[in-house]
């Protein structure tokens, strides 16, 4: 029975044989896979982030500003005369 080491030496010959193509292909295959599961990690954890500054900012108790503001006639300042 082969060892471990033994089987990925063999693994490794194996790759070292095929063209340049088909290495490239593999090296992209591989890139792709890892980019897509970290990018499900990513968005799960932003998910979940997000959720949670909704939740504190739910829990925060503003003050409730009273502003007096005098009425403002707007339609008497900007409607030109007719003469």
């Amino acid at each position: 029975m082969m060892d471990l080491a033994g089987k990925i030496r063999g693994f490794l010959t194996k790759l070292q044989n095929y063209s340049e193509r088909k290495k490239k292909i593999i090296l992209w295959g591989i890139v792709v896979i890892l980019a897509v599961t970290m990018g499900y990690f990513w968005v799960k954890e932003a998910i979940s982030n997000v959720s949670k500054i909704g939740e504190s900012i739910k829990s925060i108790n503003l003050p409730k500003a009273n502003i007096n503001m005098p009425a403002l006639d707007l339609l008497q300042t900007t409607t030109p005369t007719n003469k």
